[in-house]
């Protein structure tokens, strides 16, 4: 069965007072559901569902992600290409355009994760069709000197999407606070104001707390992929003058192969399994260099209960607290290696960056951390409503007469097209006693 022409029949009658249309960042084509964005908002619905039952959620997407089916999404095909630079260049106007279907269908909200079309997104809702959303997002990636190789990157775009938003999220305080100064060498003062206002950190949250486990003694995992901003040269130089003084250590990767006799890749075939294995290490190793704005793989690793040495810097102090016993001076080959020797050598450090964590994992989970975005999601009670004009009243009468319209009839009925909005009528609309919402109708309520 073709997904994008799958309706959920027995979603149809459901009551909805909100509407979200969700813009994707697609980065891992081949398998979204390893994908950050498809993480995020997964997180997102499943925890929002355990607090309201109003919103539906519309998610444009290359093709089915089966971790965002829930009874009130519905995802809608469109093409992307996941190649970073094309990705984030590539905007089809007339295709998205089609897709949403603004003559019939409404949103409320568009909750963008990629600002760089962001601004393209406003202007043409604005501009062509007749709905006036408020903009929201979650910014994955800004593309800074410390974490692209590009020659041109596209962080203007990133901020000029961002204008756009009444709030974006982002990793942490660390990365809003580097993406105002950068800023500040672009714009004026009173653009980095309204930056400062608009960036606001959303912390990433964990499936899963699990601590307490027996683990293999002078293990070492290496969880992050082989990459530059990763620190992978580095830690493996690193690897290679501490095997040199001792050989009682084993490293295991889960993300690169490295010949080297110490080292060991693991291949795991699901998540379940790939916990079941980080659990047992002894400790994890983060060794970014010039940027981290967040680190999931860490999270993993530390919500299994397996302390980090991490650098003093960037994201770090933020994820786990200034005065994480097993912070080293980042960047410096002697302090990292001398962290890595104390904890291989004394049980207790371990057990001493465990005890620091422990009453700080609890509010790692999803669930203390998604409700408290946008200041609890505020800006769907923010919706600006239209006053009781003629043209209001006729809708509200026409809905009445006929029990049962869909947003088609309604601009049929009164002969509108792209130059009126409908959003501010929709948002009075739902201030009515006697008119409720369902997918994609406004239908009389009938008393009991």
């Amino acid at each position: 069965m073709n997904i994008f022409n799958f309706t959920k029949e027995q979603d149809n009658d459901r009551v909805y007072q909100y509407k979200v249309l969700v813009y994707p960042n697609i980065t891992y084509m081949k398998d979204l559901e390893k994908d950050s964005y498809v993480v995020v908002l997964r997180n997102v619905i499943k925890e929002l569902n355990k607090v309201r039952n109003d919103i539906h959620w519309t998610i444009l997407s290359p093709y089915e992600v089966k971790s965002l089916i829930f009874p009130n999404t519905t995802q809608l095909p469109i093409e992307l290409p996941s190649y970073p630079n094309a990705m984030r260049t590539h905007f089809n106007h007339k295709q998205l355009l089609k897709t949403i279907d603004w003559k019939k269908n409404d949103y409320d909200i568009v909750y963008s994760h990629l600002p760089e079309h962001t601004l393209q997104l406003s202007n043409m809702f604005v501009n062509e069709t007749n709905i006036n959303p408020k903009f929201i997002g979650y910014c994955h990636w800004y593309e800074v000197p410390e974490n692209t190789a590009y020659a041109k990157s596209m962080l203007m775009h990133n901020i000029a999407g961002t204008l756009e938003m009444e709030e974006c999220g982002v990793n942490t305080k660390w990365l809003k606070d580097l993406i105002i100064e950068k800023s500040k060498l672009i714009y004026t003062k009173d653009v980095t104001d309204r930056l400062e206002k608009i960036i606001q950190p959303h912390y990433l949250g964990v499936d899963d707390i699990s601590t307490g486990h027996k683990h293999k003694p002078k293990t070492i995992l290496f969880n992050h992929r082989d990459n530059e901003y990763t620190g992978w040269a580095w830690f493996v130089k690193r690897m290679d003058e501490l095997w040199e003084k001792r050989q009682d250590f084993k490293v295991y990767l889960t993300l690169a192969d490295l010949d080297r006799p110490y080292a060991e890749r693991v291949k795991l075939s699901s998540r379940d399994d790939y916990l079941n294995f980080v659990r047992s290490m002894h400790m994890g190793i983060g060794c970014f260099q010039k940027y981290s704005a967040w680190s999931i793989s860490t999270t993993d690793g530390l919500s299994q209960g397996v302390p980090y040495i991490l650098p003093n810097g960037m994201c770090y102090p933020e994820m786990v607290g200034e005065q994480y016993p097993l912070l080293y001076k980042a960047n410096d080959s002697q302090s990292f290696k001398d962290t890595i020797e104390n904890v291989l050598d004394n049980d207790y450090m371990r057990d001493e960056a465990n005890f620091y964590l422990e009453p700080k994992l609890e509010g790692f989970r999803w669930s203390n951390r998604v409700d408290k975005w946008f200041g609890g999601w505020k800006y769907f009670e923010k919706l600006k409503p239209m006053s009781d004009t003629e043209s209001y009243k006729r809708i509200l009468d026409f809905i009445h007469k006929k029990k049962s319209v869909s947003k088609k009839d309604i601009l049929e009925h009164m002969n509108w097209g792209v130059r009126i909005s409908f959003s501010e009528y929709r948002n009075r609309l739902r201030l009515e006693d006697t008119i409720k919402f369902t997918k994609n109708r406004y239908e009389v309520k009938w008393k009991n």
